[in-house]
């Protein structure tokens, strides 16, 4: 018995289980008046015939596959408002780290709070990024800085993956800063030795490679473990200042290089040799107030480019995926139809989900954006749009 059927005017969406690059970036179907059945969560049928039998009707203007929010920093405690009230005033992300601030601030705050309090703060977050249609999210630690609160805060992104609707990756991001007390080559030996209690919980590491956290070699140092020990790899990468981490990540065929402000072309060469994703966090060039990452050379020269949010209390307090859209097409220059590949399979890709979601198809999970009045330029276009409904394996929610 089919449970759903989905009527959409318009439906939009990328097709496949692998990374687009290039001009298939902008390659997304369109299909006219097509009904969408849906049984056991999953779709099985896409025809312009309405099925005779089913339980559930829901008719929208236009559908497309749930968004993939692959690069969040959830779970965190408390806000980080004077930090914007200082960046307003001309104060650097690298000035706020190196005195203390920054997240610091944040570290300390996570270290103080309970599972329960990290449980309700951040859940409220995931709730509203379901009604904004993100079916799909990475959730990182790296506000611990130790042992005991890095495996916490893992903990609580386990408890919350069984809370709620969503599908979430937990990625382990120990490395996203060296605590004030260690030097950088002991905090990666204590990272390295986490490495056999974190596999409990996530098979992604990430690292800051940056000035101010994790330089090149001890990046490599310990990405070389984690890689011995099966993990898959991803990288904070050529954010603030060009160190050689893009190359890095490539050397490794790192799954993917994030943020790329500062890239060089030598290193996009290299990321279109390794088949690492570039992950492009456009809100975070807008709260900081730097440069965007070169997002059109990047697809010339068949990068695969997923976006996300970078949704974090300091660098980019965004929840908002139609804002992350529209400074994708405005200062990446990418079109509407790049972005949704980007948003949907690409970011799948990067979080090894694409073999069941990420796109709208027959076999695939039933993870899905309605909306009312709207083509798929509305979305970039009118910040904030609320869909009518989500609908994330086959269970609708309302708006």
């Amino acid at each position: 018995m089919i449970e759903l059927v989905v009527a959409a005017e318009k439906l939009c969406t990328p097709k496949g289980s692998s990374p687009k690059s290039g001009q298939e970036m902008s390659r997304v179907e369109l299909l006219e008046r097509v009904y969408v059945s849906i049984e056991d969560g999953k779709i099985v049928d896409i025809s312009t015939s309405k099925p005779k039998s089913f339980v559930r009707f829901v008719e929208a203007d236009l559908v497309v596959p749930g968004f993939v929010d692959c690069h969040t920093h959830i779970p965190f405690y408390g806000f980080r408002e004077n930090d914007f009230l200082k960046r307003v005033g001309g104060v650097t992300y690298l000035q706020l780290h190196s005195s203390g601030g920054g997240l610091f601030e944040t570290v300390e705050r996570v270290r103080k709070a309970s599972e329960s309090d990290l449980l309700t703060f951040n859940l409220r977050f995931l709730r509203e990024l379901l009604k904004k249609g993100v079916t799909t999210l990475e959730c990182k630690s790296g506000y611990g800085l130790d042992k005991e609160n890095e495996l916490k805060q893992l903990n609580v992104i386990d408890k919350l993956s069984k809370i709620v609707p969503q599908d979430i990756v937990s990625t382990f991001l120990g490395a996203h800063a060296v605590p004030k007390d260690l030097s950088e080559s002991e905090y990666v030996n204590q990272l390295i030795d986490m490495l056999d209690e974190v596999k409990n919980y996530t098979s992604f590491v990430d690292i800051f490679c940056e000035v101010g956290a994790f330089g090149v070699e001890s990046a490599r140092t310990f990405l070389m473990k984690a890689q011995e020990k099966g993990f898959k790899l991803r990288m904070h990468a050529d954010e603030i200042s060009n160190i050689g981490a893009s190359k890095l990540a490539a050397e490794f065929k790192a799954v993917s290089a994030d943020h790329l402000l500062k890239i060089d072309d030598d290193a996009i060469r290299a990321l279109a040799e390794s088949g690492t994703i570039a992950v492009l966090m456009p809100a975070t060039s807008f709260h900081l107030n730097e440069t965007y990452a070169p997002a059109r050379k990047l697809i010339e020269s068949n990068v695969p480019v997923a976006i996300a949010s970078d949704f974090n209390p300091g660098s980019s307090p965004t929840l908002e995926p139609t804002f992350v859209m529209h400074l994708a097409v405005r200062h990446l220059k990418m079109s509407p139809e790049e972005v949704l590949t980007a948003f949907t399979l690409n970011a799948a890709c990067v979080l090894d989900l694409s073999d069941r979601l990420g796109t709208v198809e027959v076999g695939k999970q039933a993870d899905l954006v309605l909306y009312d009045d709207a083509s798929l330029l509305t979305l970039p276009y009118m910040i904030g749009l609320t869909p009518r409904a989500v609908v994330k394996r086959g269970q609708v929610f309302e708006n």
